[in-house]
Formats: structure tokens, sequence, C-alpha cells
């Protein structure tokens, strides 16, 4: 298995956890609401998503390229994997936006604004979103090698 594609696992498994982790927090202290007026969920979630940028900064700088005992760059294979990646990326950050923005529309169209605490769940999601696509792009394109 290549460097890029234990990475892209560890980055995968790593991103699952901590949105399940997220999501459980949601489910078990009520919501969007609740965490709009309860700063103990706020700190809860901000420690969840602090705390997975942290290990997916090291589990990046662990598995990059060059580290151990001979440099090991990325071969050709690997950078097509990544460039295809992007796209993967991309337009799941793009799903995402379009799914919020739909969604926050349609039930807060009679109001004429969305409440300020969903911005921060938008980037908070599209954040996680963005880094999980990226594994799974990594992993999909090594899978279409085969």
């Amino acid at each position: 298995m290549a460097p890029l594609q234990k990475r892209a696992w560890y980055a995968l498994a790593l991103g699952v956890a901590f949105a399940i982790a997220i999501a459980a927090v949601f489910i078990v202290m009520g919501g969007a609401t609740a965490y709009a007026e309860d700063a103990g969920m706020r700190l809860i979630v901000a420690a969840l998503v602090i705390g997975f940028l942290a290990l997916y900064g090291i589990v990046l700088s662990a598995t990059r390229p060059g580290r151990g005992r001979g440099k090991v760059g990325m071969d050709e294979r690997d950078r097509v994997v990544v460039n295809r990646a992007l796209l993967v990326q991309l337009w799941a950050v793009i799903l995402s936006l379009v799914a919020w923005a739909i969604a926050l529309t349609e039930v807060y169209w009679e109001q004429g604004h969305i409440p300020v605490v969903f911005p921060y769940l938008v980037f908070g999601s599209v954040l996680i979103v963005n880094m999980l696509a990226q594994a799974v792009g990594i992993l999909t394109g090594y899978w279409r090698m085969r």
C-alpha cells in the first residue's frame, strides 16, 4: 500500500470518528438551538473541531513523503491520484454548500434570515467534508488505478 493511501485511510478514520462525535454531541445536547444557547456545548464542539484539526495535522505531518529512512517522494501515480482527489474535494464542498443553502433557505424563508449560529455550523461541516473528501478522493483514485 502506498504511503499516500495509508495516510488517506488514517485521515478517513479520524474524520469519520470526529464527525460521529460531533453529531452525537448535537443529538444528545439538543441540536442547533442548544448550540446557540449553551456556551458549554459550543466549547465542546470547538474542542472537538480543534482536536480534529490538530490530529489531522499530525497525521499529515507523520505520513508525508520523505519521512523515515529514505527520501521517498511522490511518483507519477500519486500525483495523478492527488489531482483527481482535488476534484472530489471541490465537488463535495460545493454539494455540501448547496445542501446547506437550500435547507436553510427553505426552513427560514418566512423569517427572512437565518439564525447567527448557522454560519458557524456551515463552516465547521464544510471543513470536515473537505478533509473527508480528500481522503475518499485519494482512496477512490487508487482503487480506480487497479
